[in-house]
C-alpha cells in the first residue's frame, strides 16, 4: 500500500490506483514491480495478476475484472498497458469505477504519454496518483545512478558515474546492466574506481563493433553504413587511459581500434579454435568476455583467412589517411565500409 500526501490539501490518503507515463519506461517498470511486490506474494499472482492491453479487450471486462473478489488473496491486481491510448468514451468507464474502486484491487495504468486523459486530469487527479516520468538528465541521472550503486551496497564516485553516462548515455535499462556487471566484477570491494570499468566499457561498445562486423560479414554495405553513421553521431567519446578519462571529439580512432582488434581477434579464433574447442580456453587466449568469445566465433565464419588480414591492412591504411589529415574522416570510414563490403 503506498500513502501519498497531497500538498494542496494536507491530508493523507491512500492510494490503489495509479496513472503513471512518460518516455522512461525502465523507471515505470521498477515502479510497477514494487507496487506487484506489495501486494502479491509470488504465490498469489498467478489467480491474482492480470495484464490487460485496452486495445485487445473490452473495457467493462477490465473494469469487471477490477470489481472481483481476489482468490486466496488480499488483493487483485490489474496492469493495463497502452493507457495513453484508450478512447474518449471508454475513460468516462473508467473514470466512474475511479470514483467507487474495489478496495481490493490494486490498478496501475501506465502509457508514454496521457493521451485523451489530459482532458480529465481535473476529474482524476484527486481520484488516482498520477506521475509522470521524464528522461533523467544531468545532475538527476548521476544522482540516480549512485542511489542504485548504494542500493547493492556500493560507493559510485560522482565521477565515475559521469563517466558511464558519456559513454553510455542516458539510458536507464542499458546504465543498469553496465552498473550490475560492475557490482558483479567488484564483489570484493565497496567504492568503485575508474579501474574497475575496464572490459567492462569495452563490452558495450563491443556491441556496435559486432553489429558491423555482421554487417561486413555478410556484405551488406547499406546496414554497415547506417551503423557506422550511427557510431559517428557521438561527436564524443570516452574511454579509459592510464592517467583517467580523457575526452575525443571524434569517435573515429577509437572505433578503428576496436575493428582492427575485431579482425585480430577473429584471425585467432580462426587458427587456433579447431584445436581449442571449449570457450574458457579461448577466453583466457584472448582476453576477452566468454560472450565476446561466442560472437567471435560465430562471425570468423563469415571472412576467409585472406579476407581476415586484408580488413586488418585495411583499417591500418585509413588510420594513417585520418592521421595525414588530407581527406575528411568521414568519407574515409565510408571508404572503408565500402572495401570491406567487396572484399
Amino acid at each position: 500500500m503506498v500513502i501519498k500526501i497531497d500538498m494542496n490539501r494536507k491530508e493523507i490518503k491512500t492510494d490503489r490506483i495509479y496513472f503513471f507515463y512518460g518516455p522512461e519506461s525502465y523507471l515505470i517498470d521498477l515502479e510497477v514491480q514494487k507496487l506487484i511486490d506489495k501486494a502479491l506474494s509470488p504465490k498469489e499472482r498467478g489467480l491474482n495478476l492480470q495484464i490487460f492491453d485496452p486495445q485487445e479487450r473490452d473495457i467493462n471486462e477490465i473494469i469487471q475484472t477490477a470489481k472481483t473478489l481476489p482468490m486466496f488473496s488480499r488483493y487483485r491486481f490489474i496492469l493495463i498497458n497502452d493507457a495513453d491510448l484508450i478512447p474518449e468514451e471508454d475513460i468516462e468507464v473508467f473514470i466512474n469505477y475511479f470514483k467507487n474502486p474495489s478496495p481490493t484491487t490494486f490498478m496501475v495504468l501506465r502509457g508514454k504519454e496521457l493521451g485523451n486523459w489530459k482532458s480529465y486530469i481535473s476529474k482524476i487527479e484527486n481520484l488516482i496518483y498520477i506521475k509522470e516520468y521524464q528522461r533523467l538528465r544531468g545532475g538527476s541521472l548521476l544522482l540516480w545512478m549512485i542511489s542504485r550503486m548504494e542500493e547493492k551496497g556500493k560507493i559510485l564516485p560522482e565521477l565515475v558515474a559521469q563517466y558511464i553516462a558519456d559513454l553510455v548515455g542516458n539510458n536507464l535499462q542499458d546504465i543498469e546492466n553496465v552498473l550490475e556487471k560492475v557490482f558483479l566484477s567488484s564483489v570484493n570491494k565497496k567504492r568503485i574506481e575508474m579501474p574497475d570499468l575496464e572490459g567492462i566499457v569495452s563490452d558495450i561498445k563491443l556491441n556496435t563493433i559486432f553489429d558491423l562486423m555482421e554487417a561486413i560479414g555478410r556484405k551488406d554495405l547499406d546496414n554497415a553504413l547506417k551503423i557506422l553513421d550511427k557510431a559517428l553521431e557521438s561527436r564524443s567519446v570516452s574511454f579509459k587511459k592510464e592517467g583517467g578519462a580523457k575526452r575525443f571529439d571524434d569517435p573515429s580512432p577509437l572505433i578503428l581500434d576496436m575493428m582492427a582488434r575485431q579482425y585480430w581477434n577473429m584471425l585467432e579464433i580462426k587458427k587456433v579454435s579447431q584445436n581449442v574447442n571449449r570457450i574458457e580456453e579461448l577466453k583466457e587466449r584472448l582476453a576477452i568476455s566468454a560472450w565476446a568469445v561466442k560472437k567471435l566465433l560465430e562471425q570468423e565464419r563469415n571472412f576467409s583467412e585472406s579476407s581476415l588480414l586484408e580488413g586488418l591492412l585495411n583499417c591500418h591504411k585509413i588510420d594513417l589517411a585520418i592521421k595525414r589529415g588530407r581527406v575528411k574522416k568521414e568519407l574515409l570510414m565510408e571508404k572503408l565500409m565500402i572495401d570491406l563490403c567487396r572484399q
